[in-house]
């Protein structure tokens, strides 16, 4: 079993006008995920233990925003990793306006519950639009501030958007980072600080996982959609 990373964002039941960008994965379906790991043999860990230690059969799940609810994550009874946007702290998600993000002390309760804290930038933008210096310092002043929050090393980071170029990932580097990593698949595990995550937010399934886990679902996907190109062009082409 190859090392395997997901990405969530936030937790807990939502209809899709109430959650457009299908950001919310319920409690059950995320118990069945940990379920189905656990019976395939996965041993769950935190994401920088999972790079750190780059083996075969190891699993994160990791949350990206850094939602309140997340603050019930040690009740799940596995490690986990939930990526901080600083910037957002205490207030309420921008793509999700009466979701509530979480506040410092939450944080606090999180790190002390076991729950790896990471980094994921000062004000959320897309680093690969930024030069090396602004890259950087959305990256070094979101660890800086968790570390202080925290008084502890803050050494795992995920990009926004999961977007990152050589740039973005020397930038993340340069900030104090040990392991950082994106979404849909793209990065390598190869490489600690452009590791592949896949995406597993409110629609994902267990065939999806199992997918995923086979490494099989992004090749998929990518070929269909190459094909659906292909089919666009040759009506196109049509007299």
């Amino acid at each position: 079993m190859r090392a395997l990373a997901l990405a969530y964002h936030a937790i807990g039941t939502r209809a899709v006008r109430e959650d457009p960008h299908g950001l919310f994965v319920s409690w059950a379906r995320l118990r069945r995920h940990v379920a189905w790991l656990q019976r395939r043999g996965y041993s769950l860990v935190t994401f920088g233990e999972l790079v750190a230690r780059g083996e075969d059969g190891l699993c994160a799940l990791t949350f990206d925003d850094g939602f309140e609810s997340c603050s019930a994550l040690a009740d799940l009874g596995v490690p986990a990793t939930v990526f901080i946007t600083t910037g957002w702290l205490g207030g309420r998600h921008p793509d999700v306006p009466d979701a509530s993000l979480l506040p410092e002390d939450g944080v606090r309760r999180l790190h002390a519950a076991g729950v790896e804290i990471g980094a994921h930038t000062a004000t959320h933008p897309d680093l690969t639009t930024l030069g090396f210096d602004a890259a950087r310092e959305e990256l070094a002043s979101s660890r800086l501030s968790l570390e202080s929050l925290l008084e502890a090393p803050v050494t795992s980071a995920a990009y926004p958007y999961g977007r990152a170029t050589a740039e973005t990932v020397r930038a993340c580097a340069a900030a104090g980072f040990s392991a950082a990593c994106r979404t849909s698949g793209f990065g390598s595990s190869s490489t600690p600080l452009d590791y592949p995550r896949e995406d597993m937010d409110g629609p994902a399934t267990l065939l999806g996982l199992r997918l995923k886990a086979a490494g099989r679902y992004e090749p998929l996907m990518r070929a269909r959609a190459a094909r659906g190109v292909r089919r666009a062009g040759r009506q196109v082409r049509r007299p």
